[in-house]
């Protein structure tokens, strides 16, 4: 009870400091963010996860507000790792330290591809430290939690915390939404523009509809394993809030993914009562929720038009195009795709791959999170700059396979695959003695397969720390270090 109380304690803290740092000037936000951080890492290692899940989907609206709120999910990471290290070399334990398993180590290698030919190509260092970041700072957390005991009561407060997360997130994209982006939004988000396409499109405080839509996918994780495990039906009510707002977000990879990594769950675990439940959940996530939001948008903007005999909105044809997402996919939308999107960047990317076969461009050169801020050395070489003065910015590839290829070359898409390939390996050895976990797992990282092809999965730092961290715990079940797992004894 102790123990419970403490965890309490630790979640409104932890909130009090990150809503304080929102008013602070950016330096004492700093000072005070990344001493608590450090803190907990230090003194509670296993609150470095619940911790993170409070921080990482609101950081891009704490970075809009204040600066000084950047940098504390890092540290608590790195300093996470220094915990375990300086534990190990303490203890003499030298091995444990390079302890790695197959898909680690080619990980790792393919981030140094990345990295040397980065150099080869003549990226500045900054730019390669600023995606190395991006793709190695999860893994670190990975490389730290699975070092970790973990028992079920553990999984179900991480859990709640999750549902917490997704409620608050889930209530503010309605507000967003109904206000036509005018309340509890950073003056730099109200004031950007907004394409007509994705102007119906919940944002949320995470800041983009597609990452929104990706945490729904884990908030729906988290409550369907509280209502396996707690028998509760009281789960429900937020189960169908977040399958509301993930359609909200109009965010057509996510449910594709979805629909492939949902199916592949309900073949693997020949679960039956699951639809049944998704049945209920996701009619009411519809009529209670979706539908309600979004007639009442509608509804709200048009009774603004009407009084001020202003147009709030897009005009009829592209609201409708926005709408109509998942089901539309026209001659027009795929002559945009070929001339300046997705089809565009794969076709492009493959002609750059015809050059660099070997190892590719390295990282900040193509379409990556480094390249779209410090722009990249080949885009002259290959017309992309053309690409910026057409979008007004540089840009994402928004496909991970073809930003691997052109990229890290033959060696790394063959890393890569060794990577995802022994990671659901290692998840499907586990499906003999806790097949709910294993499952679980084999479908998030379907779902993450999918979703690579339309989105850079891996440089989202939100969606990657729930994986890996699920991951790390596979890790620790198949080392027996933990108690027991939900719903394996069902």
């Amino acid at each position: 009870m102790n123990s419970q109380k403490n965890f309490i304690v630790f979640i409104i803290a932890t909130i009090a400091v990150l809503g304080i740092g929102l008013i602070l000037p950016p330096f004492i936000a700093l000072g005070l963010s990344t001493a608590f951080f450090a803190g907990i890492a230090w003194w509670k290692p296993k609150w470095v996860i619940p911790l993170l899940i409070i921080y990482f989907p609101f950081r891009p609206f704490l970075v809009e507000i204040n600066e000084g709120l950047k940098y504390a999910g890092d540290l608590a990471i790195f300093l996470l790792v220094l915990v375990f290290l300086l534990s190990a070399i303490r203890k003499k334990q030298w091995k444990s330290i390079f302890q790695l398993e197959i898909y680690e180590w080619a990980y790792i290698l393919f981030c140094v591809v990345g990295a040397i030919a980065a150099l080869i190509t003549g990226v500045s260092l900054t730019a390669i430290i600023f995606q190395l970041r991006k793709f190695l700072t999860m893994y670190l957390l990975f490389y730290a939690v699975k070092r970790l005991g973990w028992n079920k009561q553990d999984l179900i407060l991480n859990a709640k915390v999750i549902v917490g997360v997704g409620i608050v997130q889930s209530l503010h994209g309605y507000i967003e939404k109904l206000s036509q982006r005018n309340w509890l939004l950073p003056q730099a988000w109200e004031e950007m523009f907004v394409s007509p396409a994705n102007a119906d499109r919940i944002y949320g405080l995470i800041g983009n509809p597609n990452s929104m839509g990706m945490f729904m996918v884990v908030a729906i994780a988290a409550t369907f394993m509280l209502l396996r495990v707690t028998k509760q039906n009281i789960w429900y009510v937020p189960l169908a809030m977040f399958i509301g707002t993930m359609l909200l977000t109009f965010s057509r990879g996510t449910l594709l993914g979805v629909l492939v990594a949902g199916t592949l769950y309900l073949i693997l675990s020949k679960n039956l009562r699951i639809l049944k439940q998704l049945a209920i959940a996701g009619a009411a996530g519809f009529i209670l929720v979706y539908l309600p939001v979004d007639y009442g948008d509608q509804f709200l903007e048009s009774s603004v038009e009407q009084s001020s005999g202003v147009k709030q909105g897009p005009d009829d044809n592209e609201e409708e195009e926005g709408r109509n997402r998942f089901t539309d996919m026209d001659d027009q939308e795929l002559a945009r795709s070929a001339s300046s999107g997705r089809i565009f960047f794969v076709k492009k990317g493959l002609e750059i791959f015809m050059d660099y076969p070997v190892i590719g461009t390295g990282f900040g050169t193509f379409g990556d999170s480094a390249a779209l801020v410090y722009s990249s050395p080949i885009y002259a070489d290959y017309g992309l700059e053309d690409i910026y003065y057409y979008l007004g910015k540089d840009f994402y590839s928004d496909n991970q396979y073809i930003q691997i290829i052109v990229q890290t070359g033959t060696i790394g898409v063959i890393l890569f695959a060794l990577f995802l390939l022994n990671m659901v390996y290692r998840m499907w050895t586990l499906r003999a003695t806790h097949p709910s976990i294993a499952n679980t797992a084999i479908a998030l990282w379907m779902f993450t397969c999918v979703v690579g092809f339309v989105y850079n999965v891996w440089e989202n730092q939100v969606f990657p720390m729930f994986l890996f961290a699920l991951i790390a715990w596979v890790e620790t079940i198949k080392k027996g270090k933990t108690v027991s797992v939900p719903g394996d004894s069902n």
